[in-house]
């Protein structure tokens, strides 16, 4: 059986045989887990999305199906996120260290990041060396055509601009901040 996996903050998510863990987010009820996803997509991504919920051992309870194409859920207490089939698959990959789909994925991520390193694909946390990113909200079109956009592409980015994430690597993908004000 499939199982959705989360490893690391800024968008590791994908579908794959073992979980790496699992996390609660602590929501008392759908109607509060649903509340926390609203703050990552626009309110009509995320009424026609599907949402599901990490649980312990890894697997993933579906708290709506949708029909938009966009799967949501928390990648931690506070860092919800929508993506598109695309970024599903591109996101797969990530996860099993294989060659991502030759295909463009779009990502909401309006409430933000926890960081990552920006040149270490699978760094754990903040380290010497590893070009520690945080960015706000943003939203992130993964694919081989995001390292061609001719945005910055360097270990420590403007995070308050368009920039490459992970450039050089084949899960090399462009993160653009953006305004959640009105």
């Amino acid at each position: 059986m499939l199982r959705y996996t989360i490893l690391g903050p800024a968008m590791a998510l994908a579908l794959t045989a073992v979980p790496a863990y699992a996390q609660q987010t602590g929501a008392a009820s759908d109607s509060d887990y649903i509340a926390k996803i609203m703050t990552g997509a626009p309110a009509a991504v995320v009424k026609g999305a599907t949402i599901v919920e990490m649980q312990p051992g890894g697997s993933m309870r579906t708290v709506q199906t949708g029909s938009n194409g966009f799967t949501c859920m928390m990648l931690d207490p506070t860092t919800p996120m929508c993506a598109d089939q695309n970024a599903m698959a591109w996101a797969h990959a990530y996860m099993t260290h294989t060659a991502p789909p030759n295909s463009v994925g779009f990502i909401y991520m309006l409430a933000g990041d926890n960081g990552t390193s920006n040149t270490d694909p699978y760094a754990k946390g903040p380290a010497a060396g590893n070009h520690w990113v945080k960015t706000g909200p943003h939203v992130m079109i993964v694919g081989p055509a995001a390292s061609t956009m001719g945005y910055p592409a360097t270990a420590d980015p403007d995070a308050t601009k368009p920039y490459v994430m992970w450039p050089g690597t084949p899960y090399a993908h462009l993160m653009i901040p953006v305004s959640t004000q009105p």
